[in-house]
């Protein structure tokens, strides 16, 4: 559709398709930092079913920006670990509870249109409201800034000029199709049969549950009040028909250890576990989060947690560049980033489903011996957790260390790597036991190891006097909890807003720190907000 362009309405700074949680997160975020969003969605309301139900301790680190992880943790049901049985045997669990670096050191089962309520609760105290039955139907990327025109539910089409766009509208974006960015996909689709009831049974109240056997494959997770996410593999299925309870009870006697009885479902459907990944997560002003750039395996439930991830991702470097805090050049990294993250999460949970899926005798020996060695070794703890929590995601870039996310010894942490420090969260503005950071900004922290004394007070008042009329500078060496990531001796660490090291100096002057800082595209405009003390 090519746009009128005598009847645009004047520019809007920012315009997201599509108000699931991503959508949601990225305006709220956007919102927070004072500038203004519109969100558009084409369906006349939030979801009323569940299809993401899980949400990562990493999640829930990330959602401090917005100020929303408190209520969310405290509406679901708190999952400790996640077990795996093949049989009657249990492999190994990842153990959630055993997290000692979070502040949410489990996972949160809690139905979406839970999540994206208390979300929109949050959007509409920012000043943000979604307008529903609005369609993107054109987009215009010729000129400097794109111009969309949206559809209305009485016919109408406006045409609206937008500084940037933001593409959260699923995996059949119209966002994308607009942009001409191909959805290039490999393997095969797998079906799984999802849906939510009531379970009665000797089912362990805390766990989520992978079950699986030669004849098949089956999920459970709890949401605390008797109700259960049940998902089992299904070989073939018309999209038209919704699975019947008697399908999942089936896989309930063949599948999983306990006599477990399935009352009446809310709600199912069939869900087309595929992996396609978008040929560029931005194009020029146009940005594509959540299924929009990418989708994958069901498994391990880590779509919603991936899109959130990009929605903090993008917020705090667009928010930056409009603000002038972050060098325009920060942008680009966005797509290689977050491509790097939802591609080793694709190859993961792909794994993950063609493994509960082997029903050779051989191969299911094969595959249980592994498990039950990656839990006696500790590995399990140690290298899953990590990676199904999304506590391990690792923004190396390739100039400094392209490593996998997998530490495979504990050692200190590396440029890219997530540090257990965090965004000033409304409701307890920084008083918790755990170091916080402001939520927008790069951030110096320096970190005396065993070099205390006066000769660290003079490097400390000499950092401070250099940067601290520019740039947050925090002394976080009475937090002992970052001792196994910082090492004994003396660093300056910059931290980006979301918590990821941008660069690690033992070089520690005032005049070496400020050309890290430029390096990193951090701009000296003054301090973010940050909390006027830390406190250990």
């Amino acid at each position: 559709m090519t746009p009128d362009r005598s009847q645009l309405k004047p520019s809007s700074p920012v315009l997201v398709v599509g108000a699931g949680p991503v959508g949601l997160v990225i305006a709220c975020d956007l919102l927070r930092q004072n500038i203004e969003v519109r969100i558009i969605d084409e369906a006349p309301s939030s979801t009323v079913h569940s299809r993401a139900v899980i949400m990562w301790p990493r999640s829930l680190e990330l959602l401090r920006r917005i100020g929303v992880s408190r209520e969310l943790a405290a509406s679901g049901k708190h999952i400790d670990a996640v077990s795996f049985y093949s049989g009657s045997r249990r492999l190994g669990a990842i153990e959630m509870s055993r997290l000692d670096d979070t502040p949410y050191p489990f996972g949160l089962c809690t139905p979406q249109w839970r999540t994206e309520e208390v979300i929109r609760e949050r959007l509409g105290e920012l000043g943000g409201k979604v307008e529903t039955e609005v369609a993107l139907v054109g987009l215009d990327t010729s000129q400097e800034r794109p111009v969309a025109s949206l559809r209305h539910r009485d016919g109408t089409v406006e045409q609206i000029r937008t500084n940037w766009l933001i593409g959260a509208d699923g995996a059949h974006s119209t966002v994308r199709a607009q942009l001409g960015i191909e959805f290039e996909g490999q393997g095969a689709d797998v079906l799984f049969a999802i849906g939510d009831g009531p379970l009665d049974g000797p089912l362990p109240p805390d766990e989520m549950l992978y079950c699986y056997t030669g004849g098949g494959a089956m999920g459970l997770a709890p949401f605390g009040d008797g109700t259960y996410r049940v998902a089992c593999a299904v070989p073939v299925w018309n999209d038209d028909d919704a699975p019947p309870r008697s399908l999942f009870q089936d896989s309930l006697d063949r599948v999983v250890p306990f006599a477990a009885q399935l009352g009446e479902l809310k709600w199912t459907t069939v869900y087309r576990a595929r992996r396609r990944t978008a040929a560029a997560f931005r194009a020029g002003r146009c940005f594509l989060v959540g299924d929009a750039a990418h989708i994958f395996s069901a498994a391990g439930s880590q779509g919603m947690n991936t899109g959130i991830q990009d929605a903090v991702n993008l917020a705090w470097k667009l928010g930056g560049v409009i603000h002038g805090t972050v060098d325009d050049r920060v942008l680009d990294s966005y797509d290689p980033e977050r491509r790097h993250s939802a591609e080793r999460i694709s190859l993961v949970t792909a794994k993950q489903t063609s493994w509960g899926l082997v029903d050779r005798p051989l191969r299911v020996a094969a595959r249980d011996a592994a498990v039950r060695a990656a839990q006696a070794t500790g590995a399990m703890q140690r290298l899953v957790t990590p990676l199904m929590s999304q506590l391990s995601v690792n923004y190396a870039s390739e100039r400094e260390d392209a490593r996998v996310d997998i530490r495979w010894r504990a050692g200190l942490s590396r440029v890219g790597e997530r540090l257990p420090v965090f965004a000033v969260d409304r409701e307890t503005g920084g008083s918790e036991p755990w170091p916080t950071v402001p939520r927008d900004g790069f951030t110096v922290l320096l970190w005396s190891g065993r070099d205390r004394g006066n000769r660290w007070s003079a490097t400390d008042e000499a950092v401070r006097a250099g940067l601290a009329a520019d740039f947050t500078v925090l002394d976080v060496s009475a937090w002992s909890l970052l001792r196994a990531a910082l090492g004994t001796g003396p660093r300056a660490v910059v931290v980006r807003p979301d918590g990821h090291i941008a660069a690690v100096e033992s070089r520690i002057d005032p005049g070496h720190l400020r050309k890290v800082l430029d390096r990193v595209g951090a701009r000296a405009t003054g301090p973010a907000d940050s909390p006027s003390e830390v406190h250990g």
